[in-house]
């Protein structure tokens, strides 16, 4: 079930809306208006669960990047998403949903994306001190060798026997 689509205009009428292949209907928005958008499907339009976001990289696009939240109504058992499109930075909104807080440190930290306000923007997932963000499409693709016992013995680096005393 989704939201009718005249709630959606009359709740975000400088929006561009659609409906994703999902089936589930968005609402696209500028990046200084993610904040108000988020406090706007809360608060007046119910959907009081957040659920997931994620980042898709697209270099030749301008702006590069675009972000989708995904949030659900309990009460009335229906889906939004909204989705807003930057090159470098967007407003946090974890002050609107907690719950976004590791969401945006995850996408600062494979991405790049910084969310202006964040308590605690640092990276979640790689060490502190790597260079570049590895879910961009043009970061190098490569790197260590996965570390299996296999791996040791034929790289020549071990041969597995180090935890067995």
């Amino acid at each position: 079930m989704t939201v009718a689509p005249e709630r959606l205009q009359a709740a975000f009428p400088n929006a561009h809306h659609g409906v994703s292949a999902d089936g589930i209907p968005y609402v696209l928005v500028r990046p200084e208006n993610i904040a108000e958008t988020a406090r706007i499907a809360r608060d007046e339009l119910g959907y009081i669960r957040w659920i997931d976001m994620t980042a898709v990289d697209e270099p030749d696009a301008d702006p590069r990047f675009e972000l989708q939240y995904l949030l659900y109504s309990m009460a009335e058992h229906r889906w939004l998403r909204f989705k807003t499109q930057t090159d470098d930075k967007v407003p946090s909104i974890t002050g609107i949903f907690p719950g976004a807080d590791w969401y945006e440190r995850e996408v600062y930290d494979l991405f790049g994306v910084e969310f202006e306000g964040h308590p605690n923007l640092t990276r979640l997932m790689m060490p502190d001190d790597w260079k570049g963000h590895p879910l961009r499409r043009d970061y190098p693709i490569g790197g260590e060798p996965v570390d299996f016992t296999v791996t040791r013995e034929i790289l020549g680096t071990g041969g597995g026997n180090e935890l067995r005393g």
